[in-house]
């Protein structure tokens, strides 16, 4: 009985002198300095300037209250704004012990986004998107002439974490898929195109699968709203001169009853690209420069 008294007071003993450690160095983490070393980092790895918010350490997890994505440095003559803004980030301690695995979540304009990665190989890393509001999303509101909503849900592999890491490669490569719902697009024209006035176009759904990479491959975009049917292609990146970068893109669509009147005034010139009811149309060019689209065959 006096042993088991001991062994109780021990361990009460040893835990709060546990406690009263971690609360010291809690007290006096250097969160200011890991997160300044971090986004000076992440910067020099991939070109996109990253401002994070001091860190925190919990009982069970280090977090920091914001992540913000500014303006790539290589997209020269394009004014420095907040691309992405990443909330109540944290990283839980729990899988790292379990599994050697490091997970981040967080919040994503009025979505939710987690990240995970195998801290031993570092290879691959595992990003899922859901519910995320793109008319919340600095850069796609920051769009001129134009507004966007709807939700965005999606999941991507990337495979060459390391060689960014490494400033062996500059653009992601693995896989993306996912969907976009409910989605919105309105086009107020403006003297910067001639003051047409565009349909509102709306879709219940979006779903696209493509493959990352210097080339980007889209393997398939599939469209179900004001039009239906399908996008496939290809973008060669060019790393130097973004707006230079090279489209192959083939759309096959069939607009539906609602989009042709309000498309009625464009039907002769649409009617050189269709076949049938469906619009076949490729568009190849640089994105500065695009060339005539031409109707593929019927």
């Amino acid at each position: 009985m006096l042993f088991i008294k001991r062994l109780v007071l021990f361990i009460i003993g040893f835990a709060l002198i546990l406690v009263l450690a971690f609360w010291g160095f809690k007290q006096n983490f250097p969160g200011k300095s890991i997160a300044d070393a971090l986004q000076t980092r992440l910067t020099n790895q991939t070109g996109i300037p990253v401002e994070i918010e001091a860190f925190e350490l919990g009982w069970l997890k280090v977090s920091t209250p914001e992540v913000t994505l500014r303006t790539p440095k290589w997209l020269a003559g394009t004014p420095d704004v907040r691309l992405l803004i990443l909330e109540n980030i944290e990283v839980p301690f729990a899988s790292v012990i379990t599994s050697g695995k490091a997970r981040i979540l967080g919040q994503l304009h009025g979505g939710t986004i987690e990240a995970s990665t195998d801290l031993l190989t570092w290879e691959t890393m595992d990003i899922s998107l859901d519910g995320v509001q793109l008319e919340r999303v600095p850069l796609i509101a920051a769009f001129p002439y134009a507004f966007i909503s709807g939700s965005l849900s999606l999941s991507s592999e990337i495979d060459n974490i390391k060689a960014i890491q490494q400033q062996q490669s500059r653009f992601p490569e693995g896989n993306l898929k996912g969907q976009l719902n409910d989605v919105q697009i309105r086009i107020s024209g403006g003297a910067a195109l001639f003051n047409l006035q565009f349909p509102e176009l709306v879709f219940s759904e979006v779903m696209f699968d493509l493959q990352l990479g210097p080339l980007i491959a889209i393997k398939k975009i599939h469209l179900r709203g004001s039009l239906e049917g399908t996008i496939e292609g290809t973008i060669r990146l060019n790393e130097k001169r973004p707006q230079m970068s090279l489209i192959d893109l083939n759309f096959e669509l069939t607009p539906a009853a609602s989009l042709k009147e309000e498309i009625s005034s464009f039907s002769t010139m649409l009617r050189s690209f269709q076949c049938g009811e469906t619009i076949k149309v490729n568009l190849k060019g640089s994105l500065n420069r695009l060339n005539f689209p031409t109707r593929n065959k019927c």
